[in-house]
């Protein structure tokens, strides 16, 4: 038997690991796509 098979790891649809360096940009230009920023301080004027 496998060590990792008697772990209890949660089954998630993201990746357990950061790699931040190379999503961050990633994230950036989807924000950017989707004009994240600017509806955020549209919310925020009522």
């Amino acid at each position: 038997m496998e060590y990792k098979d008697t772990l209890l790891l949660p089954k998630t649809e993201f990746e357990m690991r950061g790699n931040l360096s190379k999503k961050e940009p990633l994230i950036q230009a989807k924000w950017d796509e989707e004009n994240l920023y600017e509806a955020m301080q549209t919310t925020g004027e009522a």
